[in-house]
């Protein structure tokens, strides 16, 4: 998928992180040069200008991309985009950000907007799953035990599929807990084979998340850190 956030600030940086280990390609669009700057130097691809201007829009790749993403920190400059992005750009699917909950009723499809979410991490949730572009998603944080949950989606580019949840390799402290299956959740055992379509969830530290990345799917790069 092709994806662009508009807006750099912490709540687009993440998820232009979380989109861009998925395997998709995003462009961050921030109005600050300075903060563009430093965005490029984490290894994200920006334009630096205003997501408010069509023309900075289309230079970011607006004409062929699938999704666009409005986070920045300002509820006008959120509407103005989405409005942009859709009735101007004809962008298939557009989601924003709402800073203000007294705002939320805007957000509506008389302004572009398909999704209005609040948090970042279910702006990234609601995106992938409509896109199919998951693969995988932190879903979790479980901070009394120290540990994370994390989705992992089994499409056909992956190292996977065929293999049983006994060979994938996970060890101390990860845990396979259940796999979901046409809408329905499978306990784990070391002998279940997976196959594509399959989303497992694994419990398992936070440093060991890219590991984690890396046996369904040991190609895909890194997220920028």
């Amino acid at each position: 998928m092709k994806i662009i956030v508009a807006g750099g600030g912490s709540v687009g940086e993440g998820v232009a992180r979380t989109l861009g280990a998925s395997g998709n390609a995003v462009v961050i669009v921030e109005v600050d040069r300075k903060r563009a700057s430093e965005l490029q130097g984490r290894g994200f691809s920006v334009v630096s200008g205003n997501a408010a201007v069509v023309e900075v829009l289309e230079q970011a790749g607006a004409l062929s991309c699938d999704v666009l993403v409005a986070c920045t920190g300002l509820d006008e400059e959120n509407l103005v985009i989405s409005l942009l992005a859709r009735r101007h750009l004809e962008i298939p699917r557009v989601v924003a950000r709402v800073n203000d909950e007294a705002n939320r009723w805007l957000f509506s499809d008389l302004w572009g907007v398909d999704a209005a979410i609040s948090a970042e991490l279910a702006l990234v949730g609601l995106i992938e799953e409509a896109t199919g572009s998951a693969r995988t998603v932190h879903l979790a944080d479980m901070g009394a035990v120290g540990l994370i949950l994390v989705e992992a989606n089994v499409t056909a580019d992956s190292e996977v599929v065929g293999r049983a949840i006994g060979a994938l390799g996970l060890s101390e402290p990860d845990l396979a807990a259940a796999v979901i299956r046409g809408g329905r959740a499978i306990a784990c055992d070391v002998y279940l084979t997976l196959v594509v379509g399959d989303r497992v969830l694994v419990v398992t530290s936070p440093e060991r998340e890219e590991s984690i990345r890396r046996i369904f799917y040991p190609d895909a790069e890194a997220a920028p850190r």
